[in-house]
């Protein structure tokens, strides 16, 4: 749990050193779109977009496998009770 924190807070600490950097306006362009904003805003922006979409894949992924494993669940009761017969 203490390496835990440790790691946190360190991350933490790199990710300011980031922020007070990274100040200076920056300009994001996408097809249509323009955007200027500081660099560690888009950083944090992006980050938390990947972290979303990354949320999102994941409870798929789980919910998939549940769903799997609960199709299977009832068919090993119906082999076990078979054998025994």
């Amino acid at each position: 749990m203490r390496i835990k924190i440790i790691v946190i807070s360190f991350l933490f600490l790199l990710f300011a050193i980031i922020a007070v950097q990274n100040t200076t306006a920056t300009e994001l362009k996408f097809i249509f779109w323009s955007i200027k904003a500081p660099l560690i805003v888009m950083i944090v922006v992006i980050f938390i977009i990947g972290l979303v979409i990354g949320l999102i894949f994941s409870s798929n992924y789980e919910r998939k496998k549940k769903k799997q494993e609960a199709s299977q669940k009832p068919e090993t009761r119906d082999q076990k009770s078979e054998a025994n017969d």
